[in-house]
């Protein structure tokens, strides 16, 4: 009894192990997934931001090239229609929010709004740094709020020079809500967001409106005192987004309002900010449920099973036990006989081992479920008293026992797993004993059978159970997957060419779904919503393949799928 707890325990300990290891492993793969998704989508930001600072930034540069420009800048009012109108098709032309000129004492000249209500005309940005630093020689890119628009804006400005001395500026305005717009085409992803940080820690821009010119960082006095006196974001003062942040399995973690998020962080090259993105992994942890339970049912069915094989082997043993005690007293005249005799005992020990392995459950089960189905049919028979057709369902069930009897039987003539034994079959026999065995599914499931005209000279080398195996198996899986189609037509073709026989097996159902095809004949892989391991597919190509045949599967333009299994019907070489 002890020991029975102990073992129960062992088992236990052992499933809580797999369980956690199973979760970790699984969270991080997701958590490592995500982390790669917000690395991917900065640098698309980033190259897509920066190629359009760039472009933005050549404008001014451009500008204070222009010899009008400058004559302009240096006090020649005859071109101020010409320089207005100019500004204002540039800025239609490359997307800008605005482009003005300013004088030498920050006054606006020049403006491409020139004749809007809200015109930068009249108005002096002598105090904005992006005025003082590039008259100052500076080639700047600056971000503010607007005086007027009280819109978010990087400014881009370059002195005009006249005789190599400084006489105005020409200042470029793009609002950041673009490239916030743009970026929902650009980058469609759900469960993420980015922000744009500038380096005085306040968010620029951002998908979450809330985000905008605030800041993930506490500001001091001092510094809350420098940004007002800077007036960048005007009488803005950024507030605290709470925020807590720490690292698991090497990551780093943030949770924003109960929510949890993995970053990626990439500064811009025409831009003093960083641009941060950060995907949702909230519900990560709840994701490693599926794989706990297919964890968790994995590992019962192990214990099953090997508690199946440790009881049958607890019997061989006990039998083998009473043999070796019978076979000392009949050998007790002679010391070596004995040890023959030991030596037979652990013959039938490693003998057993071998049974045991040979998988006689998979082996007996489709044999096994026939039966069941005959039997059911009897007695509705025998109620019936059909005794005619009662009378063949019991021959049938008599061959699936012969059947069974004979699988069993294969197992006590080895003393290791059985190798596969190629001889030369008629394949319409062998096709007819597997519609024979499968018929009940095919009347349950209301399937027509064309009855495939073959020649009975069509040999090919197969080990005969094991085919017929894979037959019922495709034609039981080709039944199943008609439920529910109007037609439900099961027929065969086959195909000779270059001593190798094509079989196919063709049906009307629905088809195999296209993301099926790479896992189809994967073990454990089952397309079934409520039954079937996902073990016959893959079994039924490793006895194809022992036949140096091959199995595979593709859907029929007409609808429905073809499963084709070629073989060879001469023995092969390596078969002598």
């Amino acid at each position: 009894m002890f020991s029975f707890s102990k073992n129960i325990i062992t088992i236990c300990l052992l499933l809580v192990l797999i369980l956690v290891v199973t979760f970790w492993v699984g969270r991080a793969h997701d958590v490592e997934k995500a982390t790669v998704q917000a690395q991917r989508q900065v640098t698309q930001l980033n190259d897509y931001i920066d190629t359009e600072l760039a472009r933005f930034s050549a404008i001014p540069q451009l500008l204070t090239y222009n010899q009008l420009m400058i004559e302009f800048a240096n006090g020649d009012q005859a071109h101020y229609n010409a320089i207005n109108n100019y500004l204002a098709d540039i800025q239609q032309a490359s997307g800008a929010s605005d482009i003005f000129v300013l004088n030498a004492q920050g006054a606006v000249t020049a403006s491409s709004n020139w004749q809007a209500d809200y015109t930068f005309l009249g108005s002096n940005f002598a105090f904005r740094p992006y005025f003082k630093r590039a008259f100052a020689g500076e080639k700047v890119a600056y971000f503010a709020l607007g005086m007027r628009s009280k819109e978010r804006g990087i400014y881009f400005s370059q002195a005009v020079y006249h005789d190599n001395k400084a006489v105005g500026v020409v200042v470029l305005k793009v609002n950041v809500s673009k490239f916030e717009n743009d970026r929902e085409l650009l980058n469609t992803s759900k469960g993420s967001h980015f922000y744009l940080e500038l380096s005085d820690k306040v968010i620029a821009m951002s998908d979450m409106q809330t985000w905008r010119l605030n800041s993930f960082s506490e500001f001091d006095i001092a510094k809350r005192r420098n940004i007002k006196l800077r007036r960048a974001y005007l009488d803005h003062q950024p507030v605290y987004i709470e925020q807590f942040q720490y690292t698991s399995q090497g990551i780093s973690h943030f949770k924003i309002n109960k929510k949890l998020y993995v970053s990626a962080t990439k500064p811009l090259r025409y831009f003093s900010a960083r641009m941060h993105v950060l995907v949702d992994i909230t519900k990560v942890n709840a994701a490693q449920l599926i794989r706990l339970f297919w964890a968790f049912s994995i590992y019962v069915l192990v214990i099953i099973v090997g508690y199946s094989l440790l009881a049958r082997f607890a019997g061989y043993k006990k039998l083998v036990y009473s043999r070796h005690s019978l076979e000392q007293k009949v050998i007790e005249l002679t010391q070596e006989l004995e040890k023959t005799q030991v030596a037979l005992v652990q013959s039938a020990k490693l003998a057993t081992i071998g049974q045991l392995s040979a998988g006689i459950n998979h082996e007996i089960n489709q044999p096994l479920s026939a039966i069941n189905t005959y039997l059911a049919s009897a007695k509705r028979l025998l109620a019936k008293q059909n005794y005619t057709a009662l009378s063949e369902s019991i021959t049938v069930v008599e061959g699936l026992v012969g059947r069974v009897h004979k699988i069993v039987g294969q197992l006590k003539h080895f003393s290791k797993p059985s190798q596969t034994q190629l001889r030369p079959y008629p394949l319409a026999g062998l096709l007819n004993n597997a519609l024979m065995i499968a018929s009940s599914q095919l009347k349950q499931d209301n399937v027509h059978v064309e009855q495939p005209n073959l020649d009975g000279g069509l040999i090919v080398w197969v080990d005969s159970l094991k085919f017929e195996q894979v037959l019922v198996n495709l034609i039981t899986n080709a039944s199943q997957a008609m439920n529910g189609a109007i037609i439900r037509k099961l027929s065969f073709n086959v195909e000779c060419f270059d001593n190798r026989v094509k079989l196919s097996i063709l049906d009307t159902g629905p088809g195999i779904e296209q993301h099926a095809f790479g896992n189809i004949f994967e073990p454990f892989y089952s397309t079934k919503e409520s039954n079937g391991l996902g073990l016959g597919l893959s079994i039924s190509k490793q006895i194809i393949d022992s036949f140096n045949g091959s199995l595979s599967a593709h859907n029929r333009l007409q609808g429905g799928a073809e499963f084709i299994i070629s073989l060879s019907s001469m023995q092969d070489k390596t078969d002598d």
